[in-house]
């Protein structure tokens, strides 16, 4: 067997095993890792209007919300129709806030996320920023 070679096969390219057990150790190493935690905002730039969330994994919901709005699968129709009518251009995906993460429990910074986003709203209410997120709408009720 060589190591790191590719063979073909009955059913075509195959991976060495050295190559699986590399890409599997490349993965749990990965996953591993503390992510950047914190606050996002996907901006409407023309309406001043805002979807807020938290995240554990900030680049992966950056990526994540730059493809599902492209493709015109976001959760929120409003915030689609906006995207549509808009264009790309006039939308902006961004982090307002990181957490400073040590050895804080999954609990721990479940709890200070929420706090933080919770901070955000109020500040960007008072700037006058309007949200496609209903659980702000709810709040803006009560």
């Amino acid at each position: 067997m060589h190591s790191g070679l590719l063979f073909f096969g009955a059913t075509g390219l195959t991976k060495t095993e050295n190559e699986m057990i590399n890409k599997k150790q490349l993965t749990k190493n990965y996953k591993l890792q503390k992510q950047p935690a914190g606050v996002y905002a996907v901006h409407n730039k023309i309406d001043n209007k805002m979807f807020i969330g938290t995240s554990k994994n900030l680049p992966a919901v950056i990526r994540r919300f730059e493809f599902t709005l492209q493709m015109e699968s976001f959760p929120y129709q409003d915030l689609i129709d906006d995207y549509k009518k808009l264009g790309k251009e006039n939308f902006e995906v961004k982090i307002l806030d990181e957490l400073e993460l040590k050895k804080e429990t999954e609990k721990e910074i479940d709890t200070e996320l929420i706090s933080l986003e919770e901070l955000w709203i109020e500040k960007l209410k008072d700037d006058g920023v309007s949200f496609y997120n209903k659980k702000v709408l709810k709040k803006a009720i009560q």
